[in-house]
């Protein structure tokens, strides 16, 4: 920033405006010092730490589970089904998300009915438009049929099952939500998420989670609002947010709500985003943000990298488990990326690719504006192709030179690496680095496909000085051994 004198020749113009520069410039540190406190501080506690993570989300947690019926409508799920898909289905797929470290003891009653028509309890398939007395009429009424042989005091959450075949306006009107923490307080920015207590006619009181899902709600669904309660709430927001958009959910001009209308963020990548990726199959598993919330991925599994660093790690499946499951990158604005290896076990069997996922998360944005974020490596909307693959061409990197702040840049390159197993190999470097690192990466995987099969101990020999070089980041080395086919044969 010079200013000019044109009074002088050269000389004195540059003498004149480095004085004035220097007159100027304590203002604008202290300035930007003001403004971006809040940032860095948000910046520096990103990377002491994995951020907020649920209390309460591990360990038996009891859930009441009540199917419902209306006097004017009929069920056409079996209620044994139902039963299986919320008991059996729900516990299954807690305890492998949670890799073991969380339960679900089932309490399920039906079909219990309700005093009034279906038309007093539908509520709208719109997020922004729910009646909330709606909801608090169908839990408190639910309370006030069993009240007499129930001890809520046990239960740590409540399910109920609207008996009613329900599609978005139909039938219940929205097939799944979680009311507590959430529609009963509200779902838009000026909300704050609070656990509501609510009571029955006799003045029995629940203060704790509370569900809803229709007899044909998806697992996904069930498993996506449970979540919400598990988790609970942290600072005024709830720890397991939705990732979907909710301003596109509840955009009534573009039709009815679809998924690929308002997974926009992440797609299938986590059931906080999209419930399921084929109707009639089994949902996906979810991101290590929303693992990471819920307490179920703790700092030994998580490697910290700051941008600027050159980093390798070694992923272990994030549906399987691991030693190692995350790479974290905290960024100077308080933003951070999570990087995971995702590959079709378990529940993620149901997922459109595999390979290293890139999430930007944004922790300040209001729930369902875009508080994760997928760094879509192919073309499709859909983020069927979102993972990085090291043999792909146009998806073997992911590259952030932007600005965040005044005087740096990120310089941060996220490479995919060659696969050892299940687990599959990931750099953090700098962009500089990547071309080298890619040709050595590339070679490495070369000769372990090699292998496969066989036994070969001097081709394995290879490979291993290969890749200490590689984690020297001595990359030039590292191709050069692994393209020594005239000493492999």
């Amino acid at each position: 920033m010079w200013v000019k004198n044109t009074e002088r020749g050269g000389c004195g113009i540059v003498r004149r405006g480095m004085m004035k520069v220097m007159r100027i410039t304590p203002l604008i540190l202290a300035f930007f010092l003001v403004v971006n406190s809040g940032v860095l501080a948000k910046g520096t506690a990103e990377e002491s730490g994995l951020g907020p993570q649920s209390t309460q989300a591990i360990g038996k947690k009891s859930v009441l589970m009540v199917v419902v019926r209306f006097p004017d409508a009929t069920p056409t799920t079996p209620i044994e089904t139902v039963q299986k898909r919320v008991v059996a289905g729900l516990g299954s797929y807690v305890k492998e998300q949670s890799y073991g470290l969380a339960s679900v003891k089932a309490d399920f009653r039906g079909y219990v009915m309700l005093p009034d028509s279906l038309a007093d309890y539908k509520i709208s398939p719109y997020n922004f438009r729910v009646d909330k007395t709606r909801i608090r009429k169908l839990i408190e009424d639910t309370m006030t049929a069993i009240e007499k042989e129930t001890d809520f005091s046990v239960y740590d959450h409540i399910l109920i099952i609207p008996a009613v075949n329900t599609m978005p306006g139909k039938g219940y009107g929205m097939l799944c939500y979680c009311a507590n923490p959430g529609m009963l307080s509200g779902v838009t920015k000026r909300y704050v998420p609070r656990y509501e207590t609510l009571r029955s006619a006799g003045g029995k009181e629940f203060k704790g989670g509370v569900f809803v899902g229709a007899e044909n709600a998806n697992l996904g669904m069930f498993a996506h609002d449970y979540f919400h309660a598990l988790a609970g709430i942290h600072d005024g927001k709830r720890l397991a947010p939705c990732l979907y958009d909710y301003e596109r959910q509840s955009d009534a001009s573009a039709g009815l709500p679809s998924f690929e209308h308002h997974a926009t963020y992440m797609g299938p990548w986590d059931i906080m985003s999209q419930h399921f990726v084929k109707k009639g199959e089994p949902p996906p598993g979810i991101s290590s943000f929303t693992k990471i919330r819920l307490g179920w991925i703790g700092k030994h599994q998580v490697q910290i990298v700051k941008p600027g660093e050159t980093s390798f790690a070694l992923l272990s499946p994030l549906s399987k488990g691991g030693e190692l499951l995350v790479v974290k990158i905290p960024l100077a604005d308080g933003t951070y990326y999570l990087v995971e290896n995702r590959q079709p076990i378990g529940f993620d069997k149901t997922l459109p690719d595999s390979g290293i996922l890139v999430l930007k998360v944004h922790p300040e944005a209001a729930e369902g504006y875009g508080t994760v974020k997928v760094m879509n490596a192919g073309v499709s909307r859909d983020f069927s192709n979102a993972p990085y693959k090291l043999e792909v061409n146009n998806r073997n990197i992911f590259i952030d030179n932007s600005l965040p702040g005044l005087f740096q840049k990120n310089n941060l390159a996220i490479i995919p690496l060659w696969k050892e197993k299940d687990n599959l190999g990931v750099l953090i470097t700098t962009p500089d680095n990547s071309e080298a690192a890619i040709k050595a990466g590339r070679a490495i995987q070369a000769l372990i496909d090699q292998t496969m099969g066989t036994i070969d101990k001097e081709k394995e020999t290879v490979i291993l000085e290969a890749i200490t070089a590689f984690k020297s980041e001595d990359f030039k080395k590292s191709y050069a051994i692994a393209t020594r086919r005239h000493e492999v044969r």
